[in-house]
C-alpha cells in the first residue's frame, strides 16, 4: 500500500495539476450536440489546455459522443487539492551537468523541483551523468507539501479509473485468436511501415513524419498499411474502436496506463516477443512491454474491431 501511494502522489505532483476525488462515474465525459471545449472546460471546473492534455488533442475538434477525459464533478466532502504552482509559459533553458552536479543542486539553483526536473526531461530516476543536457522550464518551487488527505484523493481518482478500465475488459468480448490471411498481410507492412519511421522525434498531437505522439503515430501506420482510422486519442481507440485479444499476433495494439493521466494514456504496436514500437519521449523506439517500467503500466493487448 505505502509503495502505492507514492507512485500515486508523485504523477500528481510531477504532472502539476490539481487533482480532486471524483465521483464513480466521473472519470470520462461524453459529447453532446452543441458541445465545445470550452463550454465542457467550464463545466467541469478546468481548461481547455488541460483537457486537450489529458485527451492529446492537437485542436479544438471534438465529435458527438466522443468520450473525453474530464476533471469532472467532485463530491465536496472529498475535494482535496494538491498546492503546486503551474508551470510558466516559458521557452525552456539547458543546462549543462557538469561534475558535482546533482538534481538537487541543480534545482536549488534553477529555483524548481527534481520533480519538475525529471519530468521536463523524462528521467526516470535522478541518476545523471556529465555533459548530459537538461531542460529547464522556469517553474516555481511545488510552495505546500501534500497532505495525507489530498494523498488519498488521487489514490481514489486512480482507483476510480482503473475500475472503468476494468469494467470496458469485462464488458469486451475477446478478438478471435488469429487474423486472416489478407490481415496478416497489412500486419506485415504496417510493421515495415512503422520500422521505417525509427528515430522520428515526439511530436505532441503530431501524426505526420515530422514528428508523432503516440496515437497519431498508430493512426499513420494503419492508415498508410490500408486500415482508415480516425485520428483519435489512445483512451478513445482503446474504449471506442478495440477489442481484447487474450494472445496478440504481432501487429495488434498494446495499451498502457498512468504514464501522464492515471487511466489509459500511452499506446504502440505489439511486433512480437514482448516487443512494440511506439511514439516514446525520446521518439519512435521499440521496447519491452517486460521493463519495468511498462510491465507497471501494462493493460491489454487489443485488436481494432475492423480487422478480421
Amino acid at each position: 500500500m505505502k509503495k502505492a501511494i507514492k507512485v500515486a502522489l508523485a504523477g500528481a505532483v510531477m504532472s502539476g495539476v490539481l487533482f480532486a476525488a471524483p465521483t464513480a462515474d466521473a472519470a470520462s465525459y461524453k459529447v453532446q450536440k452543441g458541445d465545445t471545449l470550452s463550454k465542457i472546460a467550464k463545466a467541469h471546473n478546468t481548461t481547455i489546455q488541460q483537457l486537450k492534455q489529458w485527451n492529446q488533442l492537437a485542436g479544438d475538434q471534438i465529435y458527438i459522443a466522443q468520450s473525453l477525459v474530464v476533471a469532472s464533478k467532485v463530491s465536496k466532502n472529498k475535494v482535496i487539492a494538491i498546492s503546486v504552482v503551474e508551470e510558466k509559459e516559458q521557452n525552456p533553458v539547458s543546462h549543462t551537468v557538469v561534475k558535482g552536479d546533482t538534481l538537487t543542486k541543480i534545482a536549488k539553483k534553477y529555483k524548481t523541483t527534481v520533480a519538475n526536473l525529471m519530468q521536463w526531461n523524462n528521467l526516470k530516476s535522478d541518476s545523471i551523468k556529465i555533459d548530459q543536457q537538461l531542460a529547464i522550464h522556469g517553474a516555481e518551487v511545488i510552495t505546500e507539501a501534500p497532505t495525507a488527505t489530498a494523498v488519498e484523493a488521487v489514490i481514489n481518482f486512480k482507483d476510480t479509473a482503473d475500475a472503468v478500465i476494468e469494467k470496458q475488459l469485462n464488458n469486451e468480448k475477446a478478438a478471435p485468436t488469429t487474423v486472416s490471411k489478407s490481415s496478416k498481410d497489412i500486419y506485415a507492412l504496417a510493421i515495415n511501415i512503422a520500422e521505417q519511421t525509427m528515430g522520428i522525434p515526439y511530436k505532441y498531437g503530431g501524426n505526420t513524419l515530422e514528428g508523432f505522439d503516440c496515437s497519431g503515430f498508430v493512426s499513420y501506420v494503419y492508415n498508410n498499411a490500408g486500415i482508415k482510422l480516425d485520428r483519435k486519442s489512445s483512451l478513445q481507440y482503446f474504449e471506442q474502436d478495440t477489442l481484447k485479444v487474450e494472445k496478440p499476433v504481432p501487429g495488434d495494439i498494446v495499451f498502457f496506463k498512468n504514464t501522464f493521466i492515471p487511466t489509459i494514456s500511452h499506446m504502440g504496436i505489439y511486433i512480437g516477443e514482448d516487443q512494440f514500437i511506439h511514439a516514446g519521449s525520446k521518439g519512435i523506439t521499440i521496447s519491452n512491454v517486460n521493463e519495468k517500467y511498462w510491465a507497471e503500466r501494462f493493460v491489454a493487448y487489443k485488436r481494432f474491431a475492423v480487422v478480421k
